[in-house]
C-alpha cells in the first residue's frame, strides 16, 4: 500500500517564487501542497489549521521572519525547511538555533529542493552546499572566540562539553554530524531504525537540542578537537 503524500505548506512573500515552488511540488507524486502563506503569522495560522509534514518558509517575510516563526511551527508538529536568497552564516545559525531541520538557498536546483523536502519529512537534515560552507565558517569563528583566553586567563564556552553520553549515543551523534540518515546509521551500527530514533531522543534531551542540525552543530563545537 503506497504511503501518504508528504503534506507541504509553502510560505513566501514573493508570489512568483511561491507559485514556482507550488508548481514544482505538484510534479512530485509523493508530495502535495496543503496551504500557502505570504507572511510569518499567516504561515503559523495555515500550518496550525492544515497540520503539514513540512513547512517550506522564506527567511524574510512581512510580520515575522521565517526564523521568528520556526519555534511556533515546530510546536505545531511541523518540520521546517528554511529557504533564502542568501546563505548568510548568521541566518543559517539562527534558523538552526530556532529548530529548523534544513536551510536552502533559492538558487538550489529544483530536484535538490524536492530531495530536501523528502529528507526533512523523514526526520533527516538538509543543507545546500553554500549553506554548509556558511555554517562551517560561522563555527570556525565561534570556535576561535570560544577558545580565546579570557582576561582572567580561563577558558570559555566549555559548560556543555562534559555532558555524559553513552558510547552508543556518541556513535550515533558522530554519524548525525557526518550527515547520515537514520537508516544509514542503523545499517552502519547494525541496529534497528527504531533503536536509532531512541538513541537520538535520549541524546537530544541530554545535550539540550531539538533537531539533527542543532545536534550536528553541538558535536562540532564540543566533540571535534
Amino acid at each position: 500500500m503506497p504511503s501518504a503524500p508528504i503534506r507541504v505548506v509553502v510560505a513566501d512573500d514573493q508570489p512568483a517564487f511561491r507559485a514556482g515552488v507550488v508548481t514544482l511540488i505538484g510534479t512530485a507524486p509523493d508530495m502535495s501542497v496543503v496551504g500557502e502563506a505570504d507572511d510569518g503569522p499567516s504561515a503559523v495560522d495555515v500550518a496550525t489549521r492544515t497540520r503539514p509534514d513540512v513547512v517550506l518558509t522564506d527567511v524574510r517575510m512581512p510580520g515575522a521572519s521565517g526564523i521568528d516563526v520556526t519555534p511556533a511551527l515546530c510546536a505545531a508538529g511541523c518540520r521546517v525547511l528554511v529557504i533564502s536568497a542568501f546563505g548568510l552564516d548568521g541566518d543559517v545559525l539562527d534558523a538552526i538555533g530556532a529548530g529548523a531541520d534544513g536551510y536552502l538557498v533559492k538558487t538550489e536546483r529544483p530536484a535538490n529542493i524536492l530531495a530536501a523536502i523528502r529528507s526533512v519529512a523523514q526526520g533527516d537534515a538538509a543543507l545546500s552546499n553554500e549553506t554548509t560552507t556558511a555554517v562551517l565558517t560561522a563555527l570556525r569563528r565561534r570556535a576561535e572566540a570560544t577558545h580565546s583566553p579570557r582576561e582572567d586567563g580561563s577558558g570559555a564556552g566549555t559548560a556543555n562539553s562534559d555532558v555524559h553520553l553513552t558510547g552508543r549515543e556518541e556513535e550515533v551523534l558522530a554519524r548525525v554530524a557526518a550527515g547520515l540518515s537514520n537508516h544509514e546509521i542503523a545499517v552502519e551500527l547494525h541496529i534497528g531504525d527504531t533503536t536509532v530514533k531512541t538513541h537520538l531522543g535520549n541524546l537530544f534531551a541530554k545535550i539540550g537540542v531539538v533537531s539533527r542540525l542543532q545536534a550536528a552543530l553541538w558535536h562540532r563545537e564540543h566533540r571535534v578537537r
